[in-house]
């Protein structure tokens, strides 16, 4: 998956005021999809806002919505544009699911207050 787009998806859940943003390079993982992005909410509502800002700055990219869930109850929203998977998460539930230790062993990029951390295989030219 481009860094462009994966920027973009980014910034509209920066727009909403999420937080603890990651990027998980899944394409050389035996599943469907490209990329995980994983991302923290304070509470259900803001979830709901980061999802919402989120489908629309996807689809306006071309991406469709595949499949959702959690929107209504709001501690873990999964929005499944196929090659890519986005995960919402209050603290508490990203805290237990872990998804980031789940899949310790794929390259990642990390961004913290707006600005991109990337690992040491992103580094040496593998793009998440």
């Amino acid at each position: 998956m481009s860094t462009d787009v994966l920027d973009s998806l980014v910034e509209a859940v920066f727009q909403r005021h999420g937080t603890r943003v990651v990027a998980l390079d899944m394409s050389q993982v035996p599943l469907t999809m490209e990329a995980f992005l994983i991302v923290t909410a304070e509470n259900r509502i803001q979830a709901r806002a980061i999802a919402d800002h989120v489908e629309e700055t996807a689809r306006g990219l071309g991406f469709v919505r595949h499949h959702s869930e959690g929107y209504d109850e709001g501690s873990w929203i999964l929005l499944d544009f196929l090659d890519l998977v986005v995960h919402i998460f209050l603290p508490d539930r990203r805290e237990y699911y872990n998804l980031e230790m789940l899949w310790s062993d794929v390259p990642r990029i990390e961004y913290d207050d707006g600005e991109t951390v990337r690992d040491e295989d992103e580094e040496d030219g593998n793009d998440p």
